[in-house]
């Protein structure tokens, strides 16, 4: 998995796949539960937001894309990706998140990150 097999997916679609990812998927998946992983997703990805700055915001490789004019979302999410599997997220939401974060864009997510320890 990486950043390119999630790009073109809505937010939405990105969310139901964490919470899916997150919770497990059994057989017959219905639209219930398509909504109950979006919601999971989308509450847990609320809940992490700190813990996920902490990794992101401060590593070296971001504080190089920060700030500057020729940001690519593309390689921010492929640089957020390798950070995420670095730090023990497994391939399928470490790419997820990067999507996510890359679209809010480095520079906004990162913008409220705590204080490096």
């Amino acid at each position: 998995m990486t950043v390119d097999t999630y790009w073109d997916q809505t937010d939405d679609e990105l969310y139901e796949r964490l919470g899916a990812a997150l919770l497990g998927e059994g057989l017959g998946v219905s639209p219930d539960d398509r909504d109950s992983h979006r919601k999971f997703g989308r509450s847990w990805f609320a809940n992490k937001t700190r813990e996920l700055q902490r990794i992101v915001c401060h590593a070296e490789v971001v504080q190089g894309l920060l700030g500057t004019s020729t940001s690519d979302r593309v390689i921010d999410g492929g640089a957020v990706y390798e950070l995420l599997q670095g730090h023990g997220h497994d391939p399928v939401s470490a790419a997820i998140l990067a999507v996510l974060i890359a679209r809010i864009g480095l520079g906004t997510f990162c913008a409220t990150a705590p204080p490096k320890p």
